[in-house]
């Protein structure tokens, strides 16, 4: 007596009976199988009993059928930000592998659904599913574009602080993409910088859209160093970078321009110092060296915060005092009006 079973493939252990039918047929010990589809693929059991006892013994069958893949939707327009989700549907057996590509390079993900959490610039491009077995592969293929909301300037190359002695040229670079696309500008100690006999800025796009701009010093010296800062900004953001140039030398303060600050609100006030090595830098009000409250602050690179700003207290003309190791020192004035 033969009877034929099929092997649960998550719990071989568990077997069900192979139901017959006028496609599936058992001729004494042999099924016979026709028009056979994918999912009649799996581990079969035969078992044969008679009146001395039981035997048995499995067998392997693999329908195999062409690879096919699909990615869902084809095309997705996703605004800056937001989620994205690509389907992998794919059909034939068997199927030993599942992969994602983005623009033809893998990205380690081997689910059939893959997510973007939050998309942005990097984001956009083509999108490719492999499902691979020993013989054939196929590829489903689909696109993100970018769309709906504009995508805020980012730096994707900017310059690093330097340290140098005066008179040789100085070259600073800052490389910004975002759409719309963006301007760079300069500043200075928070002081715009523009063209003049000793300093030019360029600027141009390059053929992939991203924003290149840079600032020339012919001959650095010592009052032209301090924090040197491009800013990309467009319709939908801006982005800033700061890093020192020092240029060694006495002790310089840049002048100040008046600060005028609402009434509650916080001041922050960055010394525009150059020359280098410095010391020490410190405020002063009245002669008299701050903090002299518990909502003034100084820090050690000559930044003045003070917080809850009141037009009796904090009105008036504050002094930043820079010293060298040799004692020389440097001074300027600041005039602070409270509205």
């Amino acid at each position: 007596f033969f009877r034929w079973f099929k092997l649960s493939s998550d719990d071989e252990s568990a077997r069900t009976p192979v139901s017959l039918s006028d496609r599936i047929r058992q001729v004494g010990g042999t099924l016979i199988i026709r028009e056979a589809q994918v999912e009649d693929s799996g581990k079969y059991l035969c078992v044969v009993n008679n009146s001395v006892g039981a035997e048995s013994v499995e067998t392997v069958l693999t329908v195999t059928a062409p690879l096919k893949a699909q990615v869902d939707p084809p095309v997705q327009t996703v605004e800056f930000g937001r989620p994205a989700a690509f389907t992998c549907t794919y059909s034939g057996n068997p199927v030993t592998s599942v992969q994602w590509l983005k623009d033809g390079q893998p990205i380690g993900h081997t689910d059939t659904v893959y997510r973007i959490a939050s998309v942005t610039r990097e984001s956009k491009g083509m999108y490719q599913c492999f499902v691979r077995n020993d013989h054939e592969s196929a590829q489903g293929t689909a696109e993100l574009r970018l769309g709906g909301r504009f995508e805020p300037p980012q730096l994707v190359q900017t310059f690093s602080e330097q340290t140098l002695q005066s008179g040789p040229a100085v070259h600073l670079k800052c490389t910004a993409a975002g759409d719309p696309t963006p301007e760079i500008t300069w500043q200075l100690d928070s002081n715009r910088v523009t063209n003049s006999d000793s300093v030019q800025i360029g600027q141009f796009v390059s053929a992939n859209g991203e924003v290149v701009s840079h600032l020339n010093i012919t001959a650095i010296q010592t009052n032209d160093g301090g924090l040197y800062s491009c800013v990309a900004s467009s319709s939908v953001g801006s982005v800033k970078h700061a890093a020192r140039i020092n240029v060694y030398g006495l002790p310089y303060i840049r002048t100040m321009s008046e600060k005028s600050v609402v009434a509650g609100e916080t001041l922050v006030v960055h010394c525009p110092v150059a020359g280098y090595p410095i010391d020490s830098i410190i405020w002063e009000k009245n002669s008299r060296m701050l903090p002299i409250n518990r909502r003034q602050v100084v820090e050690g690179n000559g930044t003045l915060i003070i917080t809850s700003v009141q037009r009796a207290a904090d009105q008036g003309r504050y002094t930043c005092v820079a010293r060298n190791m040799q004692g020389y020192t440097a001074r300027g004035n600041l005039d602070v009006k409270v509205m």
